[in-house]
């Protein structure tokens, strides 16, 4: 099977140090999408700009996703490498900073690459996509999450900005209280809501 024919769609969540907001991002992407019934379709993993192999999540994180019913077992922190930003289909980062982190790192990914909150916001706001382009039965996984993935590239400097630049960012919660940790596992989850139905071709998310 070639990577086109692929019916497994690869994303990978970027933070820096992968054991705080991208480990979030990447178990509450898999429990949105299990949730969806299509999780089998989908290969979530993260690592950090930073990341040192086999780091345990932070208590925070630990703590946030385990109160939100989420499986946290199994975790140990990956470095950003080339390959693995070059085969996924779809980047997500915490922040502009990453962004431009991994475009560096693969320059071809520019067009796969969003901030999480980024692209929920061009998830909630760009206009419908050419109707030849709708979910089907017939279409592979990879071919729906790769046309959403192009249009929200297209449409990224025509949708509206937020007030502030850093609105599109997910700060660092390190060393923060545990209610902080709380507070960036919603709203990892409020963007993942609006992700998701786009990513699968449900149109809008509201």
């Amino acid at each position: 099977m070639t990577e086109a024919d692929r019916d497994t769609v690869l994303m990978l969540m970027v933070c820096t140090g992968n054991i705080g907001r991208s480990p979030m991002m990447e178990r509450i992407m898999r429990s949105t999408l299990e949730g969806r019934g299509v999780a089998e379709q989908f290969d979530v993993t993260s690592a950090g700009t930073w990341g040192q192999q086999g780091h345990e999540m932070e208590p925070g994180a630990l703590l946030a996703l385990t109160e939100l019913g989420i499986d946290t077992s199994g975790f140990a922190a990956s470095p950003l490498t080339e390959n693995a930003v070059a085969a996924t289909d779809l980047v997500l980062v915490a922040t502009r900073e990453h962004r431009s982190e991994v475009v560096n790192l693969v320059p071809a990914a520019v067009r796969r690459t969003f901030t999480l909150h980024e692209l929920a916001r061009i998830a909630g706001a760009a206009p419908p996509r050419d109707g030849t382009r709708i979910a089907s039965s017939d279409r592979s996984a990879t071919a729906q999450v790769r046309d959403a993935v192009a249009w929200a590239a297209q449409v990224r400097g025509a949708v509206p900005r937020p007030e502030a630049d850093d609105d599109d960012d997910l700060a660092d919660p390190l060393g923060a209280p545990d209610e902080v940790y709380r507070a960036r596992a919603r709203a990892i989850a409020a963007s993942v809501e609006r992700i998701v139905p786009y990513l699968l071709g449900s149109g809008q998310a509201g």
